[in-house]
């Protein structure tokens, strides 16, 4: 880096800084060293060149040999830092210091120091130390391994993970102290003997100088006493906790030693993810917008001035007013299910509890935008939100905040409310908990251009995130590719040999550390883009290694996932997680299959996979671990070629096994949206929707053939308006909610489905398309109709068809409805649940009329027109007579279902069927043009 020459000048300019007195630290006076990050800065361009003691004005740090970049590009929690870089980056006092800066003057030596620092670099190397320079006399010091040390004794925290923000502190003598970790007591273990101290420099960023000891982290603030603080220690990690969105342990305290600001036993159960806004002017802390600084998604709250840093934000708050709270550490994603809030199915797990000091009024309360009808609950008094809510729509206010959009709510937050986040979550059959993968190749593909390049398809699940092509998944030159058409009128993403997408980070931490089942999902056609090869055929796995963005990781077999193997041009595959299955025709690029896998690590049991909702042979099995946390899609890890391919419609993965009822719920879903039957003809499955309610129930198992639907449901986000069977041996029809057979699913040609809930299912018996005596065909189909029904087109193929009818029973004999065709489509027409339905090849009878001999002569007649003389026996052959120019004839209008005694020759129109009908001494038909 750029060296620049330390001038007379900025020293004098770092010395002009006088701190007020009655400021200090958490009001702990005798602070001796007081370095922070919104104070005492002075740069040069981009480097900060000297860093002022707020404690005093001695013990100034100026540049040594190189700069640091500015701080403002390194904040915590909206405060800045210094950022030093790990390669030459270093600021140190002009010359030695006292040993009595930092600790007493004798033996056992005492101290009291505190550090706030994001840790970057994976070395291990000091923070700051007050030593000779060459590494060989340390009185006090801090190491971004977690070590803290008095006189060059050591006592270990815990080693912090990259970009880890954390509150290192060390409180005691050079004979018995105790490190801190964020306010908790670690340790009080020295691991080392040696007691040396004497006069020396104060340094930050590294170890005097030392070669190759420069620590790579940013730094935001530095305390130090040399006298322990017992009793002071609390209000000091308070006042630092606060301002940079540190969870610490313990009760928070404000610098005039009696408010108690964020009570741990009062708000016991919410103590997770700690943040606040609050003005202390005996610790100079005027934090008016924060977020906690811990890993994953966290609430952003402030004065309603929210800007980019603290400093900017316009808002106000008095001296000793605070507003703190905490969650209870739960899901920060909608997964608990919440009724009757409009426009909302699903709430956050975590719930936020308040503790409100001082009457601060209205403050903004921010989420990261992305949740659709995102809403604020708050609650005085039940944590479950059962009853009594305030609800605040957050989705129409967004603002900025460092390049990130939030959506907020301004609101008053009462002392002890709790409150929670709220939104209309989608999932697979609804099932929302532990959904961490959800693609569908209708949402979020970077394209919808036919054959454009796929590389990047956003994650549908709240955890959020998306699919990419990273080089750390794969090393190959295929590339993914978007199909306007795949199954049933939904697109897909083909993925030849050689291509593949990944996810990084697509399972929790938590998971890998408990190990944890699963449940995976995969709605494709195998060999797409070319016929199945004998090879290794990966569909989806997860791996264990953490990858970055361009190192492979060594080869891992799946731990969470199906992968397939050993493809031949017969069909047959391996479905292998350590043990293998071979089923017939899975591979067959005509057949659409949908793969599942759901089960529970460590645990020997059947082995629970299932092929379109039908399940394998069982087999003992005990899954390893779940260890992974990278999901990949069509590839492994290690970066070599993998064979044949697959059209990809949707993939899912849950970080658990889900229940049977939850699995019924997926695969329903799956197979209405893409045309794929569940189960067999032998063995019939129930289809449910997302509610629970049954919507093709099987006993109806006498028509599994082929089975359809047009359904809403707008939980798991089904809308599917066009239909047709995916399944190896096709049928003969397509059903539409217009007259539209062609266009895709999504298009804008084809009519919405009015309601949610709304489904249509049918299937067929499995018979011929053949026609009986009776010109009916003998294929039939079932249906099952659910919710507020609309109008529904259904077109055939055969192209001897040309009416449907539909009846109470198979056989076609009861309440018969008969509807002509035109270019074999119906038009718009409802048939009810629990009707059946064919087709019949009608063909028309027509004979001349006998006009002679007029031999008989009508005798009555009816008119309102001006009766003719000779009129009505002027018309021949004729028994009633009507006459009439502007008045219709209006047959009785009803429903032949209501006439209890109906006789043979009764002729009425029928209001549901919508046509003539009469009665044959059996049953009524519909009169239509035909041989009737």
């Amino acid at each position: 880096m750029k060296k620049i020459n330390t001038l007379m000048g900025v020293f004098l300019m770092l010395n002009t800084l006088v701190l007020t007195k009655a400021q200090s630290p958490g009001g702990i006076a005798g602070a001796q060293i007081w370095y922070k990050g919104d104070a005492g800065i002075a740069t040069a361009g981009s480097s900060v060149i000297g860093w002022s003691n707020s404690a005093s004005t001695l013990y100034n740090l100026a540049q040594q040999g190189a700069g640091t970049t500015l701080p403002t590009s390194s904040q915590i929690n909206f405060n800045p830092s210094v950022r030093f870089d790990g390669i030459d980056d270093r600021l140190a006092t002009g010359s030695a210091i006292p040993q009595t800066v930092t600790t007493t003057a004798s033996a056992p030596y005492t101290t009291s120091q505190y550090i706030v620092y994001r840790k970057l670099g994976s070395a291990a190397n000091p923070l700051y130390n007050h030593s000779d320079g060459a590494g060989g006399t340390w009185n006090v010091g801090g190491n971004s391994d977690g070590g803290m040390l008095i006189t060059n004794r050591t006592v270990l925290t815990t080693a912090p993970t990259i970009n880890e923000t954390r509150l290192q502190s060390l409180n005691g003598a050079s004979n018995a102290a105790t490190a801190y970790l964020n306010g908790n007591a670690i340790s009080s273990t020295f691991i080392n003997s040696t007691d040396i101290a004497g006069s020396a420099r104060f340094w930050v960023g590294a170890e005097g100088t030392s070669i190759n000891k420069f620590t790579n982290a940013d730094i935001a603030e530095i305390v130090i006493y040399n006298t322990t603080q017992t009793t002071g220690r609390p209000q000091i990690e308070s006042y630092l906790s606060l301002k940079y969105g540190i969870t610490k342990s313990g009760n928070y305290i404000a610098s005039n030693g009696t408010t108690n600001y964020w009570n741990s036993a009062t708000n016991a159960g919410y103590l997770n993810n700690i943040t606040g806004i609050g003005k202390d002017d005996g610790s100079a802390l005027y934090q008016k917008q924060s977020m906690s600084v811990n890993s994953g998604q966290q609430i952003l709250i402030g004065l309603t001035g929210m800007a980019n840093t603290n400093a900017s934000n316009s808002g106000t708050l008095t001296n000793q007013q605070f507003l703190v709270v905490g969650d209870n550490g739960l899901a920060k994603t909608p997964s608990v299910a919440i009724n009757g809030i409009p426009g909302v199915n699903y709430r956050f797990g975590s719930v936020w509890k308040v503790q409100n000091t001082g009457s601060v009024g209205t403050i903004r309360i921010m989420w990261p935008q992305g949740l659709t009808n995102l809403k604020l609950v708050q609650n005085s008094s039940d944590p479950t939100f059962a009853s009594g809510n305030i609800v605040t729509d957050m989705s129409a206010n967004t603002q900025t905040i460092n390049a990130t959009v939030y959506n907020y709510a301004d609101v008053s937050l009462a002392d002890n409310q709790y409150f929670t986040l709220a939104a209309q979550i989608y999932a697979p059959g609804g099932v929302v908990n532990n959904l961490q993968v959800w693609n569908k190749a209708d949402f979020g593909t970077n394209t919808t251009t036919e054959s454009g390049t796929v590389t990047s398809w956003i994650n549908s699940a709240a955890s959020g995130g998306q699919l990419q092509a990273l080089s750390g998944f794969i090393n190959h030159s295929a590339s993914a590719t978007y199909m306007n058409m795949g199954s049933n009128f939904n697109p897909a993403v083909r993925m030849v040999a050689g291509a593949g997408l990944g996810m990084l980070n697509a399972f929790s931490a938590t998971a890998t550390a408990s190990g944890t089942g699963g449940t995976f999902y995969s709605v494709s056609k195998a060999g797409a883009g070319g016929s199945p090869t004998l090879g290794y055929n990966v569909q989806m796995n997860v791996s264990a290694a953490p990858l970055n963005l361009s190192v492979i990781s060594p080869y891992n077999f799946a731990e969470m996932g199906p992968y397939i193997s050993n493809a031949t041009t017969a069909g047959l595959f391996t479905w292998n997680t350590s043990i293998d299955r071979t089923i017939a025709n899975l591979l067959n690029p005509s057949n659409n299959n949908i793969l599942g896998w759901a089960y529970t690590t460590g645990v020997a049991s059947a082995y629970p996979y299932r092929i379109n909702g039908k399940s394998d042979i069982p087999a003992s099995y005990t899954p390893p671990l779940f260890t992974g946390r990278n999901f990949h899609l069509n590839t492994d890890t290690d970066g070599g070629l993998e064979r044949g391919g697959f059209d990809y419609q949707e993939t899912i993965g849950y970080e658990r096994q889900i229940t049977p009822a939850e699995q019924n719920r997926i695969e329903s879903y799956l197979a209405i949206k893409y045309g794929i039957t569940l189960g067999t003809f032998a063995s019939p499955v129930d289809y449910t929707g997302t509610n629970g309610t049954n919507v093709w129930s099987a006993t109806a198992n006498s028509y599994q053939t082929n089975v359809i639907g047009i359904a809403r449901d707008d939980i798991e986000g089904l809308h599917q308006r066009i239909s047709k069977s995916q399944d190896l041996v096709a049928d003969i029809i397509t059903i539409s909610t217009n007259n539209d057979f062609t266009s895709t699913n999504k298009s804008t040609n084809h009519t919405d489905i009015v309601n949610d809930k709304f489904y249509f299912i049918t299937g067929n018996n499995g018979a011929a398309t053949t026609y009986n005596t009776q010109n009916i065909m003998n294929r039939i189909w079932k249906v099952q109709s659910t919710g507020f029904a609309q109008n529904l087109y259904i077109k055939t193929s055969d192209a001897q068809a040309t009416h449907l009818i539909f009846a109470d029973d198979a056989a076609m004999t009861t309440n018969v409805v008969n509807i002509p065709l035109t270019s074999g489509a119906t038009p718009g027409i409802q048939i009810p649940n629990g009707k059946f339905f064919t087709f019949a090849k009608f063909s028309f009878c027509t004979k001349d009329p006998n006009t002679s001999p007029a031999d008989t002569f009508t005798k009555i007649g009816i008119t309102i027109q001006t009766k003719q003389s000779g009129w009505p026996e002027n018309i021949p052959n004729g028994a009633v007579a009507l006459e009439s120019k502007t008045k219709g004839f209006v047959i009785t209008r009803t429903q032949s279902s209501l006439i209890a005694n109906p006789v043979e020759g009764m002729l009425i129109y029928d209001t549901i069927s919508k046509c003539m009908k009469l009665y044959d001494g059996t049953s009524w038909h519909c009169v239509v043009r035909s041989c009737n």
